[in-house]
Formats: C-alpha cells, sequence, structure tokens
C-alpha cells in the first residue's frame, strides 16, 4: 500500500521544475552524467557514445535547466571541467525539502515515466537508473513498485477494441494471422489484453486507469490523454499483445524439432526473465518449469521448451554417470584432479571410460541442437516478442550453452543493444576465451554472471577429446581486464556434482544475488533427505577400495 501512495504522488517532469531547486536539478542532472560517462562509456569503443548521449538528452529535458547549463553538462559528459564528487551531488539531492517529503525513489519514478514515453524501455536505462537507485539509497525492491504499479494501471482496465482498429487489422494482416494472433491472446490468459504496438486502445479507459494511479495532472503530462500516447506506453509489452506467452515455433528451423515458451508466472512486469533448462528428468507437462518453481526475478517469468526427448536421455545419462555407473571414491579422486585444472592429461578411470558412451552420444546431439536453438532465441529477441521492455536471461548448463550462442548471434545484428538486461550462465559449457566473452557483453547492459565450479570433473570428462589449453567457463572464471561486466561466482562450496546444477537450482540461484521465493516445507524435506542420502552413501563407499585402483596405468 506504501509503494501505491508513493506513486500516486509522483510528479511529472512539468512539476520538478517547479517543485525541486534548482540547484537539486542541477545536482541529479550531473550525477546522471557522472554514472553514465564512468559506467556506460568505454573509452576505445565509439559505438558506446550514443545511449548516453541519448540518456543525457533526455535527462536534461527532465531536469528542464538553462541552455548554458545543459552545455556545461554535455561538457562533463565529454570529459571536460568533471567533478565527480558523487558524495557531494547527492548530499544536495537529498537535502532538497521535496525530496526530504517525498524521498528519492519520487525522481527515479518520474524518470521512468519519461523513459516509457518514449516508447522503449531501453535494457540501458533500467541498469542506470539501478546504479542512480544504489548511489541515492533507495531500496530496487521500492523502485520495482514504482514499475509495477505502472503495469498494474496498463493491465487493469478492460481491452476494447473499437470498429477503426478492426477495419485497419482487415487491411493490413491476413484473416489467417489475425486468427493465430486471437488464439494466441486467447491462450495466454491477461497477456493476450495487453497494449500492442498498433493500437487499439479506448483511450478514455486507459486514460482513466492512469489518472487513478499517478494523478490526472501526471497523466497529461505525459500524453496519455491521447490513443497515441497509450500506445506508446502500452508499446513495451510485445506484438499482438500477448509477448513471450504463449510463443511456439510454426515451422521446423534447421535441426530444432522443438522450440517454445511457457509461463512460470501469471503476473505481469516492465522487466522480464527468460529461463533456460541445461536438461529435464522427466516427461511431464511441467518438466522444464519445476527446476525454476523458486524463481522470483521477475513478475513475469518464463522458460524455453525445447528437444525436450533428447534432453531427457541426457538427463537419464547424467544421472546414471553420476549415482550409479562410477563410485564415489572415485568421483572424489575425480574432484581433486579437476581442482588440478586437468582436461586432456588426465588418466581417466577405467570404470568412467567404459560408462562414455552412455554420455558422449546425447551430450555431442544436445551440445549441437543447443547452438542451433540459441540462434533461434536470438531471431526471436531480435523480434521483440517479449516487447520494448528489458528481458534477463538465467540459464544452466546446456541451457547456458544456449544462452551463449544466442547472445553471439545477437551480436552481429544490427539493433541488438538494449534488449537484454543481465545474462547467469551457471556450470556453461562453452570456452572462456575473453574475445567471446567480451563480444556477448557488447549486447548486454548490465552483467554477465559466470557461476562455475572448479571441481566439476565432469564436464572436464566431457570435454577430454579438446586441448588441454580448452578452458570451460563453468569450471573457472573468465578472465578480462576490461570488461566490468563480466561477474565470476565460485560455487564449489554448493555444487559437488554436474547434477548439483539441477537439484540445488534454487540454492544456486540465491548464491549469485538471483532473487528466489522462501523455499516450501517439502522442497526443505527434499533437499534434507537428498543430503542423507548422499552423507549414507559417503559411509558405504568409504569402506571401498583406493580409487587409484581403477585408474590405468
Amino acid at each position: 500500500m506504501a509503494a501505491q501512495n508513493r506513486t500516486k504522488s509522483l510528479p511529472t517532469s512539468v512539476e520538478m521544475k517547479d517543485k525541486l531547486e534548482p540547484t537539486t536539478r542541477f545536482a541529479f542532472a550531473d550525477l546522471l552524467v557522472t554514472v553514465l560517462r564512468l559506467d556506460f562509456i568505454k573509452a576505445d569503443d565509439e559505438s558506446s557514445l550514443k545511449f548516453p548521449h541519448d540518456a543525457l538528452e533526455l535527462v536534461l529535458r527532465y531536469c528542464d535547466l538553462p541552455t548554458k547549463t545543459n552545455n556545461c553538462l554535455r561538457a562533463h559528459m565529454n570529459g571536460d571541467n568533471m567533478t565527480d564528487d558523487i558524495a557531494s551531488l547527492i548530499m544536495v539531492i537529498k537535502k532538497d525539502p521535496y525530496v526530504e517529503a517525498h524521498g528519492c525513489v519520487m525522481l527515479l519514478g518520474s524518470m521512468l515515466m519519461m523513459i516509457i514515453e518514449c516508447g522503449n524501455y531501453d535494457s540501458r536505462y533500467r541498469v542506470l537508473l539501478r546504479h542512480i537507485a544504489a548511489l541515492l539509497g533507495v531500496l530496487w525492491d521500492d523502485f520495482e513498485d514504482v514499475e509495477d504499479t505502472l503495469t498494474d494501471f496498463i493491465i487493469s482496465e478492460q481491452y476494447v477494441e473499437s470498429d477503426e482498429t478492426k477495419q485497419l487489422k482487415e487491411k493490413t494482416a491476413k484473416m489467417k494471422k489475425y486468427k493465430r494472433y486471437a488464439m494466441i491472446g486467447a491462450a495466454t490468459g491477461v497477456g493476450g489484453v495487453l497494449i500492442g504496438l498498433t493500437g487499439g486502445l479506448a483511450a478514455p479507459l486507459v486514460a482513466a486507469g492512469a489518472g487513478a494511479v499517478f494523478g490526472t495532472s501526471a497523466v497529461a503530462a505525459i500524453g496519455l490523454s491521447t490513443t497515441a500516447g497509450a500506445a506508446v506506453l502500452g508499446s513495451a509489452f510485445g506484438v499482438a499483445g500477448a509477448g513471450l506467452a504463449g510463443y511456439k515455433m510454426q515451422k521446423r528451423v534447421g535441426a530444432i524439432e522443438e522450440f517454445s515458451v511457457e509461463t512460470l508466472s501469471d503476473e505481469n512486469s516492465l522487466h522480464v526473465t527468460l529461463c533456460v533448462s541445461g536438461w529435464i528428468e522427466d516427461t511431464s507437462d511441467h518438466a522444464f518449469q519445476q527446476q525454476w518453481r523458486h524463481l522470483w526475478m521477475s513478475k513475469e517469468q518464463y522458460t524455453l521448451r525445447y528437444e525436450s526427448k533428447y534432453l531427457l536421455e541426457l538427463g537419464k545419462a547424467i544421472d546414471y554417470l553420476m549415482t550409479c555407473a562410477v563410485t564415489f571414491a572415485i568421483q572424489h579422486t575425480l574432484m581433486e584432479t579437476a581442482l588440478a585444472g586437468l582436461v586432456s592429461a588426465v588418466a581417466w578411470p577405467v570404470a568412467l571410460l567404459s560408462a562414455s558412451s552412455v554420455i558422449d552420444n546425447p551430450w555431442n546431439v544436445c551440445v549441437s541442437r543447443a547452438t542451433e536453438v540459441g540462434e533461434h532465441l536470438a531471431d526471436i529477441l531480435l523480434a521483440r516478442h517479449h516487447g520494448k521492455r528489458p528481458i534477463t536471461l538465467i540459464g544452466f548448463s546446456l541451457g547456458a550453452r544456449v544462452i551463449y550462442h544466442c547472445l553471439l548471434a545477437m551480436s552481429k545484428r544490427q539493433d541488438c543493444v538494449g534488449i537484454i538486461e543481465d545474462v547467469v550462465l551457471l556450470g556453461a559449457p562453452v570456452t572462456a576465451s575473453t574475445k567471446q566473452w567480451e563480444q556477448m557483453c557488447t549486447v548486454v547492459g548490465g552483467r554477465i554472471i559466470n557461476g562455475y565450479c572448479s571441481t566439476d570433473w565432469l564436464l572436464r570428462f566431457l570435454y577430454r577429446t579438446m586441448n588441454v589449453q580448452f578452458t570451460i567457463a563453468g569450471t573457472g572464471p573468465v578472465q578480462s581486464k576490461t570488461e566490468k561486466k563480466i561477474v565470476n561466482f565460485n560455487l564449489s562450496h554448493i555444487i559437488k556434482g554436474h547434477l548439483d546444477y539441477s537439484r540445488k537450482l534454487t540454492e544456486v540461484l540465491e548464491a549469485v544475488g538471483i532473487k528466489v521465493t522462501p523455499r516450501s516445507k517439502e522442497s526443505n524435506d527434499d533437499l534434507q533427505n537428498l543430503e542423507k542420502e548422499q552423507i549414507e552413501k559417503d559411509r558405504k563407499e568409504g569402506k571401498e577400495k583406493d580409487a587409484s585402483e581403477f585408474y590405468q596405468n
């Protein structure tokens, strides 16, 4: 309730110039300029200049400062007459009487409204807002409350399609495609009634809804009282109004046999999360959803269902290898070997080599499919099926490989920036080559998290034929001297085997800073039982012969 009351009193840029002191507006603009210059501009990359300068012009319009002052701020952006005294700027902002009365979240909420007015919630804008929130001491959860309130008003009113819009659709779309969109909307619940890029809105309804949340003056100031203004605001939610919900590959692409997007949550948000599993363990309808059931990164979350037949085979193969074919004693020795950083140089146990045929074939098939699936996912994201709003990608094992190839494919295409906010790759079976990872960074607005386990012997075994110099991202950190977006997390204290990326996924997500819901009693019991089984297994196998007897001479 407190968050909703806050957003009801959010000022627009028109109100800002009347209620904030001129020195406060300058301090806020200069703070944004400083963050843009330090965090978004790369000295050796001219392409990194466009977004900061576009954002600066938005900031200048937002703060409504004199022309001379604006030119001074532009000079700051170019590195001239820099201050970089961030602490002083923050003090000026926080001492403003209006800010003291309404809080700093009001500043971020107002800027969010101006960004949305432009019709494109670029992922880099959300990263910028996150940086500013941290500097001003605004809890990110409070800012997300503002986003959620804005989302709620968009979908709170019943969608009414005008006769004029119906006629326009008949002229611009074939009946078959029109029916397909209608079916998508019907199948995807609330997502199907969200506002599309083509308009079709009942403007008075939308204006009334906006007024209830932000106040009538705010609505008028950002142009929501017109059909065009409402359509601009609604464009964030994706083509056909349904966004990713209900997307399914209509015809076979390359070797891909299955590719569809399933919902993980029934709510809607200005930012989206898409999860990609590395394998599945059953054939149920919820096989791809079960692993992510505790994720709460966004109120609008999806999972990618792809190549389930092959991922099930892989899941069974990994389970067999980890629980049956190779004893704990051997696994313990393999973990120590993996920690030493050896790949092709290791003398693998006879028992493991004998069972290699169980895993090699399904693994190679899935590795190949993951590359194609990633490239197809790039097409989906570039087409903005999720709308003009930030999306975060999270994947483990082969799911991380899907995302890896998605980002590389996107980096080679035009208009690839401003879509991806953050990326989380866990146990990624891909190269740790600095060149490739820095190339991925050009697509991502925020961070790329590499979660690895230095004792993951299975990943090293699967890459045993590679050159000894080949480094796997899932087994060690990705090194980059210039790219601040890459963040490495050593998960060796959680991951004891590659299978744990699925079975301990919630714990892993929490460890790398991803929001999750509290685990249910049933989930905690399952985790405790799993630990008890492992302890009992360790006790029994502790009496076995030393693992060295299983090695080749």
